[in-house]
């Protein structure tokens, strides 16, 4: 029975994850809410908060010794006029997007390393575009993705997969806060015509804890991108 941690196991892709490999692995579950998923372990952890986050890795660290797969999938999306963007709303979306996710995968380099295990980073499709009114979330998931990149060189040597995979638009709780503009513009920059489902990302991400191999540093567009 693998041993897997989620993060952002409440909604979305994270909790369409969760679902799918709760009654056949070990799961630690990490977000705010209560995903309420049976034969798991929930943690609750508010990524805006550095204590809750110093708190949580103590609390990993202390449970986990060999770790089969992290999944970083808790995100934040502030949409904001460029020409007025907010403070708090870039510090959050920083701390969760790509400061939790680099520093929780950083202290459990040795777990992973142990387990010969893999790290997988949620960044988007939106870290190579420019959608308008998503300067903050476009690039905090840019700088997920150079961290993830950096991570990936210097452990990789150690035994771990360290991998990003970026979604195309997908229905979630989360996106569905966009303006039909801006969906529109997300579509029209995938190079496939199926609209993929977090249950289908969920099925691509269980298929990663056997083939995860020679997979590092990868990062994989589900869904596509035009070039």
């Amino acid at each position: 029975m693998s041993k897997i941690i989620i993060t952002g196991a409440s909604s979305g892709i994270g909790r369409s994850l969760s679902l799918l490999l709760s009654s056949k692995h070990e799961l630690i579950l990490v977000s705010r809410r209560n995903p309420l998923i049976e034969n798991s372990d929930w943690i609750q952890c508010d990524f805006n908060n550095q204590k809750d986050l110093i708190n949580l890795v103590s609390i990993l660290q202390s449970k986990v010794s060999k770790l089969d797969m992290l999944v970083n999938s808790a995100g934040v999306m502030n949409s904001c006029s460029s020409n007025s963007i907010d403070l708090e709303s870039c510090i959050e979306s920083y701390m969760v997007n790509t400061i939790a996710p680099l520093f929780i995968t950083s202290a459990l380099t040795k777990q992973i390393s142990r387990g010969k295990g893999i790290a997988i980073a949620i960044s988007s499709i939106a870290s190579k575009l420019d959608i308008p009114g998503e300067a903050i979330y476009s690039s905090s998931k840019a700088a997920l993705d150079k961290g993830f990149e950096t991570l990936s060189a210097d452990l990789s040597r150690m035994g771990g997969s360290f991998i990003k995979i970026h979604p195309s638009l997908i229905d979630t709780p989360m996106t569905q806060l966009l303006t039909e503009d801006q969906r529109n513009y997300m579509n029209s920059k995938k190079s496939t015509k199926k609209q993929p489902s977090s249950d289908e990302l969920a099925l691509y991400i269980s298929s990663l804890l056997d083939n995860k191999e020679w997979i590092t540093g990868s990062s994989i567009y589900f869904g596509g991108i035009k070039r």
